[in-house]
């Protein structure tokens, strides 16, 4: 029974993966140093958003929580775009994860909390619940980490 569950379990984790082939893969990878704004993630997220796996994923998300807390002036930029395609406040707010440094996601959340001067309110509760959500895990994480 276990076996089946584990099999289950790479199966599910992986079908998305399939829709990505080593080509789109390579793709992406190659575009990922372009996500520098937020017009940039959402061409990226329109070409690419099928190959969101692995170290791919995890420096989407690196770029994406650097566009937040570097550039969160622009956030006004993403605002517009989601407004047109609210998938892309979905893949923004799902990249905000414990792989993130936990300086970075505390930001976010200080940020979304206190300083969200655009007019999607919703966003900014989107982006604070993301980061709120994730703190504790990342928290237990470093925790576990300095005491070993």
């Amino acid at each position: 029974m276990k076996w089946i569950i584990v099999v289950l379990f790479f199966a599910f984790s992986n079908a998305h993966a399939e829709d990505c082939s080593q080509q789109d893969f390579d793709k992406a990878d190659m575009e990922l140093d372009s996500l520098t704004s937020w017009k940039a993630v959402d061409d990226f997220f329109s070409r690419h958003s099928k190959c969101d796996v692995g170290y791919l994923r995890e420096g989407t998300s690196e770029k994406i929580v650097r566009l937040l807390v570097d550039k969160w002036g622009q956030l006004n930029e993403l605002s517009v775009l989601v407004k047109t395609k609210p998938a892309l406040g979905d893949y923004v707010v799902d990249h905000i994860g414990e792989i993130l440094d936990v300086k970075d996601v505390e930001k976010v959340r200080d940020y979304s909390a206190s300083n969200c001067q655009i007019d999607d309110k919703a966003l900014c509760k989107k982006l604070h619940d993301a980061a709120v959500y994730i703190l504790p895990y990342m928290s237990s994480q470093y925790q576990y980490i300095n005491n070993n």
